[in-house]
């Protein structure tokens, strides 16, 4: 797994990307590797928050 940003790693599977919550390794956020691209478009843009993960790792802990 590489390392992203904030506390998240990333996997690639055959078809799929895994985003990984390093502190709760419960939470995968699957992205088809066919849209990686303008996932990563996104998330470098703003437009999507990696911290979004990270809040809800934390309210499906509570």
């Amino acid at each position: 797994m590489t390392q992203g940003a904030g506390r998240v790693a990333a996997k690639r599977i055959n078809d799929h990307v895994e985003l990984v919550h390093v502190d709760n390794p419960d939470v995968v956020f699957e992205v088809p590797r066919h849209d990686w691209e303008a996932f990563t478009t996104a998330v470098k843009s703003g437009a999507f928050d990696l911290r979004t993960l990270e809040r809800e790792a934390e309210e499906n802990v509570a």
